[in-house]
């Protein structure tokens, strides 16, 4: 079964509250569900969802470990982004600064 980003679902709202002041919350927000997918599906997914993002957009990727090969491919294309556990999950919220 395939995961597909919501937008400014109660997720969301629930799960940006976890990142206290470090994350923009005037924006919308898109969820991205990885956390079920095999390597390397929550990176491309999660990469492809960027690409489409509008600028004051947030996307949310809920996984169920830290991406650290997300982190180069965000660095390289100038994105902000904050990374917390919560629960069984980890949330990182990624955004255009």
């Amino acid at each position: 079964m395939a995961s597909h980003p919501s937008r400014m679902s109660e997720t969301a709202d629930a799960s940006l509250s976890a990142f206290d002041d470090c994350v923009p919350t005037d924006r919308e927000h898109t969820v991205v569900d990885v956390s079920a997918a095999p390597p390397p599906k929550p990176l491309t997914r999660t990469l492809r969802i960027l690409a489409d993002l509008d600028d004051d957009e947030i996307l949310l990727q809920v996984n169920d470990r830290e991406p650290t090969h997300l982190y180069p491919k965000l660095d390289e294309r100038g994105a902000a982004y904050a990374t917390v556990e919560r629960g069984t999950s980890v949330l990182t919220a990624v955004w255009k600064p």
